[in-house]
């Protein structure tokens, strides 16, 4: 399973939602569950999947799937 697929799928688990429900462009917001405290939720469970830490000013950035998969194909 490449990067995106397990971040993908770690979205999913944490929303309780779909996998398919996830698409390049799903930001917080779009989907109920997504709010800010889960948003918390995904980008920690990101940052201990792949050993990485993001700065404050990446996390403020972070605001759909896509600007998570490239902040982690950047760091990791």
């Amino acid at each position: 399973m490449d990067k995106k697929e397990k971040i993908r799928k770690m979205i999913a688990e944490i929303l309780r939602v779909n996998e398919d429900e996830i698409k390049e462009d799903t930001a917080i917001g779009d989907i109920p569950s997504w709010d800010s405290l889960n948003q918390l939720r995904i980008l920690a469970a990101v940052e201990s999947e792949f050993g990485i830490q993001f700065t404050p000013d990446v996390l403020m950035e972070m605001e759909d799937f896509s600007d998570i998969v490239q902040a982690v194909e950047e760091r990791a």
